[in-house]
């Protein structure tokens, strides 16, 4: 493809090239991709200068500079330059073209807010399929970044597309919105679930973090807004499509009415929508199962889907990865659960559901740790919700990275009620060893921050880490020396 191709509908300030008709290879922003007669675009980061690298892209064979300011370090790679106001914006522009624009021909469904996203767009997806509409989903459930980086992202949905699927259903992070990794890309709809205390380390304050969100919704047809959630109004300011709201308590088009819950085996309620009902039976449980249930049927509502399709759908899913999973040790006097909580509201939200099904007096232990490198100010607020609500709290690590873990759970200790049992074991395979050498007759033993994951993250990098094997070789260690 030409140069020309890749700078259409791209806002140049200035530029010293002569040549548009250059064949490129490709375009990115990241030195470790650079190729011959490729793009190299230059963000100014957090931590880095992508001006800084333009040398060294020059050596690796990049053709051409994207860049918003020039200085020493781009005079000096000798390579021409594009002057644009906003690179990551030019970037993402560039990526789409790059693969073919795939986000004209899917049918994009953005879900957005702090907790909720996984769980709404795995439902949402197998709606679909069940109405014979090929979809896929996207986000924290394939192993990357909730929203992948503009260069993944293109050439991902463009393999779905290939693949012939019709409909992407995806997870859309304020980090991605708030640094245009999905620029120019139009959705059909998109989805705000919550917005509760959550990455105060990257966004500046709350406001900052709504802002963020409600970017997705100035580019969506439709939005449907969580009314029962007090950041929905500020949340839907930026939309210029058709806004819908859903509810468990407030006013709505949509509202979960005649909600009955039935512990570990799931949730019932009445969708109420236009003077019609629509029941809804789902094996996944709590009342933020409701809700997740809730957004998604009323999406596939809004998109046309028959009603026999929404109702077979929920019904088809048996359990979400890691979000209130209970894992599977055979016949054994106690049970495991593992949940991906890894915020305050998350973990109230778990906390709450598994009281609401456990027996009387049944044992609940809870074992969490917070991840380093992120906001500080939840550690000790969740230290406080696993006191509140818990028999037992285990305190552990969990994906430290640079941090000292000693350093965090020193933070999460100063909310955990000191006077209630608990303790400290630091190592995190360690802490859920005890926990299962220890567990009562009947305990109910979460395992909560992890869920899905499959890895741990220290000062050393990421290693394998599998709750589910370490789990099942406690319980084989406890049982086989009894």
């Amino acid at each position: 493809m030409r140069l020309f191709n890749y700078l259409e509908g791209i806002d140049v300030i200035k530029s010293d090239i002569r040549q548009y008709d250059a064949e490129i290879s490709g375009v990115t922003a990241q030195s470790g991709r650079v190729t011959n007669n490729c793009i190299f675009v230059c963000i100014k980061g957090s931590k880095t200068n992508g001006n800084e690298l333009a040398y060294e892209a020059m050596t690796k064979g990049a053709s051409f500079l994207v860049v918003e300011e020039i200085n020493d370090s781009v005079i000096s790679s000798g390579l021409p330059y594009i002057m644009v106001e906003n690179s990551r914006k030019a970037l993402a522009k560039m990526c789409a073209k790059h693969a073919g624009n795939p986000e004209r021909e899917l049918k994009l469904i953005g879900v957005t807010g702090t907790n909720g996203k996984t769980s709404t767009c795995r439902i949402l997806k197998e709606i679909y399929n069940c109405a014979s509409i090929s979809a896929e989903s996207l986000g924290t459930l394939d192993g990357g970044l909730t929203t992948p980086d503009s260069e993944d992202f293109f050439p991902l949905i463009r393999s779905m597309f290939d693949r012939g699927k019709k409909v992407v259903v995806m997870e859309v992070s304020s980090h991605a919105l708030a640094l245009d990794k999905l620029y120019g890309v139009k959705f059909e709809g998109g989805i705000f679930t919550n917005l509760t205390p959550e990455h105060l380390d990257f966004h500046k304050d709350m406001q900052d973090y709504c802002d963020a969100k409600a970017k997705l919704f100035a580019n969506t047809k439709w939005g449907l807004y969580n009314a029962d959630d007090g950041y929905s109004k500020f949340v839907c300011r930026q939309s210029n499509g058709i806004d819908y709201t859903y509810s468990v308590n407030s006013n709505s088009d949509f509202k979960a009415i005649n909600c009955n819950y039935y512990g570990i085996d799931g949730i019932e309620y009445d969708l109420a929508v236009r003077k019609r009902k629509i029941k809804i039976r789902s094996s996944l449980s709590g009342v933020f199962n409701v809700y997740n249930t809730m957004a998604a049927a009323s999406a596939a509502y809004l998109d046309g889907i028959d009603v026999q399709f929404i109702e077979r759908g929920i019904r088809s899913v048996k359990n979400v990865s890691g979000r209130l999973e209970k894992v599977e040790l055979g016949d054994i006097p106690f049970s495991v659960f593992i949940d991906y909580a890894h915020t305050p509201d998350a973990l109230e939200n778990v906390l709450k559901c598994v009281c609401s099904f456990r027996k009387k007096g049944q044992k609940l232990t809870v074992l969490f740790g917070c991840g380093g490198d992120r906001d500080r100010s939840k550690r000790s607020v969740m230290g406080n919700i696993a006191s509140k609500y818990a028999d037992y709290v285990i305190v552990t690590s969990d994906n430290s990275r640079t941090e000292n873990a000693c350093d965090i759970i020193d933070e999460i200790m100063k909310g955990i009620d000191k006077s209630l049992p608990h303790t400290v074991i630091e190592d995190r395979k360690q802490a859920i060893e005890y926990a299962i050498e220890n567990a009562e007759e009947d305990e109910i033993i979460l395992l909560c921050g992890k869920g899905h994951e499959d890895y741990e993250i220290g000062k050393y990098g990421k290693r394998y880490f599998s709750e589910k094997e370490i789990a099942a070789n406690a319980v084989c260690k406890r049982f086989k020396t009894q």
